[in-house]
């Protein structure tokens, strides 16, 4: 049996091989990290043998740059044990007395670590896990970049049409109906030129008939004696316009990752429930 341990980069791999009897017997090989690369690796390691089974690999989730080497060795064959850098370092402590830390010492330290099996794998190498990771933080992504545009919003309606949050709740206004005011009518004059009946319409086919009258004369009130600004209001329109339709686009997205996560949650509904605190109907009421 041949132990594997590759020390990670973001340009450069370092490869370095020992075997069961701690013979160090490929020290420190420098690779990119590009497919030609990747070939280069298994052409060494082939020199050694050809039988990819008989190679114990292993390598740290240093961010995201194991990601193509991981991919590249798993289609090749070599079965591949991820790890947290964390492990390494204990490791080091160990069995380095001088403490010292380079791409070809690390890279043999790992193989080493590989042949005693003093180590766990992490969740990261479970392709549905990993799924569920990436997806989680581009939701979380997505709803910041949602909640940055809601403040900008509110920054040109202040400035335009100060008393329209008034008159929608918090949640209110941006919902359907309000949104679709605004992209309509974005300033207190645009309100104004509009009779009460067309905009009753534009709001019940907005709400499906749950706003109704009264709302449509505080809008009118309100946009009567507005306290907007006068100037530069195409500016302002274009932006408001222009981020209301991001916002929808960001909402829709948001929409379509979250059922993303509910099916791989599903998949994964065994791992996720061995998360202390985390019952049986947990995943089911979390991601809707």
């Amino acid at each position: 049996m041949f132990y594997l341990g590759i020390d990670i980069g973001k340009r450069t791999h370092v490869a370095s091989v020992m075997d069961d009897a701690g013979k160090v017997v490929l020290k420190g090989y420098s690779f990119p990290n590009t497919f030609e690369g990747g070939h280069s690796l298994l052409t060494r390691l082939r020199t050694i043998s050809d039988d990819p089974s008989l190679f114990i690999t292993r390598m740290e989730a240093t961010g995201h740059y194991w990601l193509a080497l991981f991919s590249f060795l798993d289609e090749a064959d070599y079965f591949v044990h991820v790890i947290n850098p964390i492990q390494t370092d204990g490791w080091r402590k160990g069995t380095e007395i001088r403490k010292r830390k380079t791409d070809i010492i690390d890279s043999v330290l790992i193989a080493d670590l590989m042949r005693y099996g003093s180590f766990e794998d992490t969740s990261l190498a479970n392709e549905d896990i990993f799924s569920l990771r990436q997806l989680t933080r581009y939701r979380s992504y997505l709803v910041a970049t949602a909640g940055d545009f809601k403040r900008k919003i509110i920054a040109i309606l202040d400035q335009v049409f100060p008393e329209y949050d008034t008159i929608f709740s918090k949640v209110g206004l941006f919902g359907k109906a309000s949104k679709a005011l605004l992209l309509e009518y974005s300033t207190p004059d645009a309100f104004n030129e509009i009779t009460a009946h067309t905009l009753a319409e534009t709001l019940r086919l907005a709400s499906r008939n749950r706003i109704g009258l009264v709302k449509v004369e505080t809008l009118k009130t309100a946009a009567s004696t507005s306290f907007g600004i006068r100037f530069a209001q195409d500016a302002f329109t274009f932006q408001l316009r222009s981020m209301i339709e991001q916002l929808n686009f960001l909402e829709e997205q948001i929409k379509q990752t979250e059922e993303e996560i509910r099916q791989l949650m599903i998949c994964t509904a065994s791992v996720i429930e061995t998360i202390p605190g985390i019952g049986t109907n947990y995943w089911r009421n979390n991601i809707r």
